[in-house]
């Protein structure tokens, strides 16, 4: 009788073989979905940032919010009732 090892073998490898020519069409890669358009002719974008004085101005209060509402007062939490046993 024939061995049957080898057709697990032969699935084993086919299976292999399916995943590299799939990673293989995949990372491939091809220019069909990347824009290749001109960019106008004689058009220069200048990008310019301006960046804030060195020191804030001297001599200002600081900010503050004022609400109506005191402050929260940090308060231990009540203990949970017990629970009731249940009747038979």
């Amino acid at each position: 009788m024939a061995d049957r090892n080898n057709n697990r073998l032969y699935f084993i490898i086919g299976g292999i073989v399916v995943v590299v020519a799939l990673l293989f069409f995949f990372m491939s890669g091809s220019d069909t979905g990347v824009a290749t358009t001109d960019p106008v002719a004689g058009g220069d974008t200048d990008v310019s940032a301006e960046t804030p004085a060195a020191d804030p101005a001297t001599g200002t209060p600081p900010v503050t919010v004022e609400t109506d509402t005191p402050p929260a007062v940090d308060s231990p939490a009540e203990p949970a009732a017990p629970v009731p046993a249940p009747a038979n």
